[in-house]
């Protein structure tokens, strides 16, 4: 797995977050300035909540409007 969110992003199958399931990986945009359009990457624990490498590390709402502001959508990493 590449290091970098934009990198992620760019190697998993795009599928909706409602189709996301615990592993899957949950992306965002914009969550500080860079020139990459992806920021962000948490990993999807189950239908409300991620688990990220932010401040704090830790378990996230996905459905905050924090997240849902900056949310792009979910990815699958393929075998």
């Amino acid at each position: 797995m590449p290091r970098t969110a934009q990198e992620q992003y760019d190697v998993t199958e795009s599928i909706s977050l409602s189709e996301a399931e615990p592993g899957d990986l949950v992306f965002f945009h914009s969550t500080y300035n860079t020139a990459n359009y992806v920021t962000h990457v948490g990993i999807v624990v189950d239908d409300n909540q991620m688990y990220q490498a932010g401040d704090p590390i830790g378990y996230a709402d996905l459905t905050s409007s924090y997240w849902q502001k900056h949310l792009i959508g979910a990815g699958r990493i393929q075998n």
